[in-house]
């Protein structure tokens, strides 16, 4: 079912090859049973769909955005909870929640996870830079979110990575007597950041640029510092009664931190990101994780 007034033809932003992306005019996708489609409202620019068109890592064409938001402007036979325009939001993956890797919360690994259930067209990629996204059928099951009429959809659109930033803090189980250490002041470290403060613990961020922590004050993390000028590892030792710090999370995709980041934590601490950033699989870790006791986790 859909509101009769859905074009043929749409603009999105297609990426065409290394540092490619171009406006162009492509067919709204067709969506089958069980299927939605999406008008896009919103959508975020995350930090791994400009990976994939730097570095050329995934083949043309396509149409990223996976953090995404709007409404729904038609229905497939057998949708249910959902209605042609709902304000909703969309997860481009989701867990089966019944495989062996579900079972043991290594959600990541799940075979359903791996398939991406959003497109504008092309080879699925999440669709987002589209004017409409193709929502399929076990994503709108699970992974379609009803947005409260008062939330804009450009904060709906923080859904998507605040849930793998939670997912990151969870893991850390952090307590309200730990201090913990959050490197870079983007976005993404600004989440990781406050929803560790949610849990109690003492949170110190570090950057480079003062307006990053600027901006992080707003959201009242009080404990900067300036890895400019200050000493990062100094300071989380000095912070923590000369332990380090419990928890080190590594929000910025440079591999040199690595060796700040275990340094800074203490004995038996953790070190961690979401996602795995930005630790490579080719990436040695210092040998002191082993020898301090030290773990990595991930998201």
């Amino acid at each position: 079912m859909a509101n009769g007034s859905i074009p043929t033809e749409m603009r999105a932003a297609v990426y065409r090859g290394i540092n490619d992306v171009r406006v162009e005019t492509v067919p709204v996708p067709q969506i089958g049973p069980g299927e939605v489609l999406i008008r896009v409202a919103a959508c975020g620019i995350c930090g791994t769909d400009l990976k994939k068109i730097h570095t050329g890592s995934h083949s043309a064409p396509r149409i990223f955005g996976h953090e995404t938001a709007g409404t729904i402007a038609a229905i497939g036979d057998g949708v249910a909870g959902f209605a042609v325009g709902d304000r909703v939001m969309v997860f481009h993956h989701i867990p089966c929640g019944q495989c062996y890797y579900c079972r043991k919360k290594t959600f990541a690994q799940c075979p359903v996870y791996k398939r991406v259930g959003c497109t504008a067209g092309f080879e699925p990629a999440g669709g987002g830079f589209a004017e409409y996204v193709r929502v399929m059928d076990w994503i709108d099951r699970r992974g379609l979110v009803k947005i409260p009429d008062g939330v804009p959809f450009e904060q709906a659109a923080f859904v998507e990575p605040v849930n793998t930033c939670y997912k990151a803090i969870r893991n850390l189980a952090l307590a309200p007597d730990e201090t913990v250490l959050v490197i870079g002041q983007g976005p993404i470290g600004i989440l990781l950041a406050a929803l560790a403060a949610r849990t109690g613990a003492r949170v110190l961020t570090s950057d480079l640029f003062p307006e990053r922590h600027k901006i992080a004050a707003t959201y009242g993390l009080n404990r900067p510092i300036d890895a400019g000028r200050q000493d990062v590892v100094r300071l989380a030792h000095e912070t923590s009664e000369g332990r380090g710090a419990d928890a080190v999370i590594l929000a910025v995709g440079a591999n040199a931190l690595i060796k700040t980041a275990m340094d800074a934590a203490r004995p038996g601490g953790t070190t961690g990101g979401p996602s795995g950033r930005p630790v490579s699989a080719t990436t040695p870790l210092p040998a002191q994780s082993a020898s301090r006791s030290a773990s990595v986790v991930t998201a």
